[in-house]
C-alpha cells in the first residue's frame, strides 16, 4: 500500500540553522489498520505524515502509494495520485462554516469529478449515517459543535472511498469524551482501509492502534 525507501527531509538545507527532519526512513504500511505516528512536538512525525501523503516533498529517497511513486514528480501527478487515494482529516476540521453537512463533504466528490447528483446524495447519505450526523445534514457548519465537525470532517475523507486516510492529530481540540468517540469511529474505518494517525497521546495510540511507530529525535523506530 504505501513504502518508503531511505526517505531523508531537510529544512534550511545546507544553511547552518539545518535539520535534518526525516532521517533515512524506511517503512512499509499494510492495506489495512490503525498506525499510529507517535511522539513530542517537533520530533518530525507531522512532516513524515505530510510527506506520505505528497504534502511536503523530501530531499533524498522514495515514497509509493499503491504501487505509484510520488517522489519525483510533478505536482500535478502526486495531487492526482493523492486525490485518488488519501483522505485528511485535520485537527482543526477545516470545514467552510458558511455550507452545510451535506455540502462539506459533498466538497470531496467535487474534487474527484462526480457529477452525478443522486449518486452524490447517495454516497454522502451513507458516510453521514456511518458518523452519526445525517439529521445534521442540514445544518450549517458553523452551528456545530467540535465534536460534531470533527464527525463531519471524518465523513468527507471517507465520502470517495480512498484506500488510505490520513489524520493529524484528530483529537487535538476535544475534550475526553468526544476523543474516545472520534476515536472509536476512526478505529472503525481502519477495518477496511489504511488509517495513519499523528498524536502525541500515548494512552489513546498504544490503545487503539494496531501499529504503533514512535518518531524520536526525528528517527523512526517501528
Amino acid at each position: 500500500m504505501i513504502t518508503l525507501t531511505n526517505v531523508n527531509k531537510y529544512f534550511n538545507r545546507h544553511k547552518k540553522n539545518e535539520i535534518h527532519i526525516i532521517n533515512n526512513t524506511s517503512l512499509e504500511f499494510e492495506d489495512t489498520g490503525l498506525v499510529a505516528l507517535l511522539g513530542i512536538s517537533g520530533s518530525g512525525k507531522t512532516t513524515l505524515l505530510n510527506a506520505i501523503g505528497g504534502l511536503d516533498r523530501v530531499n533524498k529517497g522514495k515514497i509509493y502509494i499503491n504501487g505509484k511513486k510520488i517522489t519525483q514528480r510533478t505536482a500535478h501527478t502526486v495531487d492526482k495520485i493523492r486525490n485518488l487515494n488519501i483522505g485528511y482529516i485535520f485537527q482543526d476540521y477545516k470545514l467552510i462554516d458558511n455550507l452545510t453537512v451535506f455540502e462539506n463533504v459533498a466538497i470531496a466528490l467535487k474534487m474527484i469529478g462526480l457529477k452525478d447528483k443522486e449518486e452524490t446524495k447517495k454516497r454522502v447519505y451513507y458516510v453521514l449515517e456511518r458518523v452519526g450526523m445525517y439529521r445534521y445534514r442540514n445544518r450549517p457548519a458553523k452551528m456545530l459543535s467540535g465534536g460534531e465537525r470533527q464527525r463531519v470532517a471524518i465523513a468527507r475523507a471517507i465520502v470517495k472511498n480512498p484506500n488510505i486516510v490520513i489524520a493529524d492529530e484528530p483529537t487535538g481540540n476535544l475534550d475526553s469524551k468526544n476523543s474516545l468517540e472520534i476515536m472509536n469511529i476512526i478505529k472503525a474505518i481502519s477495518k477496511e482501509r489504511l488509517v495513519i494517525l499523528v498524536t502525541h497521546e500515548t494512552e489513546l495510540a498504544k490503545f487503539y492502534a494496531s501499529r504503533v511507530i514512535e518518531v524520536q529525535d526525528r528517527k523512526n523506530y517501528k
